[in-house]
């Protein structure tokens, strides 16, 4: 039935994804899954391990292309699904721009095509962007949330914000307990700058207009990470686009059943339309 090219949002890894995974292979899907640079068991670039950090989206760019052309072109049979959560999304959604023959169809779960700041955060977020490099742009940027914490094996289920569903949120937590390199908290002063740098991007309708792949947006409409109202408008300047809201938190595959369900029902058929 061809590839799943799956890719994680920041913070994730390759094993909190192991019942996607199935659910895809149970499909008939190939699965190919890699950890981005400074997170998951992928090598850590600063020496505070617990802090996500690149000094450019560009460096994410050239690692995903390298891997698809040196790795997943010759073991991953077509056609190809550009799938990703989050950053993940934001990093297919960018290469689907940059290179519109790479795949055949794009699913955009809860995608970084956004974030949900403000307009002044966002303009500060530029400016210390700007000063840190005059030598601190690995220093971790000021998140309340984050003070003191390596992971979200250290958040409260009940002040997380990516789902509602505590087995599953506890089963991803345990699973950074177990092996605590998996662990990443929050991100640097580059982080910041550059995560706001390629949403704003992103944000102009020129780039949208790049993707032809026919496209389907997933939008948690109880989303307080990115934008979900600001992700549909840049995704109905996609060429060929199919929005599915479905009322949950950020992370739509780690939901609970139901949204779950809801979730795979919009897969399924956006798939099945498509291939």
């Amino acid at each position: 039935a061809g590839t799943i090219l799956l890719q994680s949002g920041r913070t994730e890894f390759i094993e909190k994804y192991f019942e996607v995974i199935q659910e895809f292979i149970d499909r008939g899907f190939c699965v190919a899954m890699f950890d981005w640079r400074g997170q998951g068991l992928s090598d850590r670039l600063i020496s505070n391990t617990y802090i996500g950090h690149v000094s450019s989206f560009s460096k994410y760019d050239q690692e995903f292309k390298e891997i698809l052309e040196s790795v997943y072109s010759s073991i991953c049979p077509k056609p190809w699904i550009g799938m990703g959560h989050s950053m993940g999304g934001c990093l297919i959604a960018s290469a689907a721009a940059d290179f519109p023959k790479t795949f055949d169809l794009v699913i955009l779960s809860a995608p970084m095509l956004s974030l949900n700041i403000s307009k002044p955060i966002e303009i500060l977020g530029l400016i210390i962007g700007e000063l840190s490099k005059l030598g601190f742009r690995d220093s971790p940027f000021p998140q309340s949330e984050w003070r003191g914490k390596k992971g979200w094996h250290q958040i409260p289920f009940e002040e997380n914000v990516v789902t509602s569903d505590k087995s599953r949120f506890i089963r991803t937590t345990d699973l950074i307990r177990a092996n605590e390199k998996l662990a990443i908290g929050g991100i640097t002063l580059a982080w910041a700058q550059e995560s706001i740098k390629r949403t704003r991007k992103i944000s102009k309708k020129s780039w949208a207009e790049k993707i032809s792949s026919p496209t389907l947006l997933l939008s948690a409409t109880k989303d307080v990470l990115v934008n979900p109202e600001k992700n549909k408008r840049i995704c109905q300047s996609f060429c060929n686009v199919s929005i599915a809201e479905i009322e949950g938190k950020h992370e739509l595959l780690m939901e609970k059943d139901a949204i779950r369900k809801e979730t795979w029902k919009e897969i399924d058929r956006f798939l099945e339309q498509n291939l």
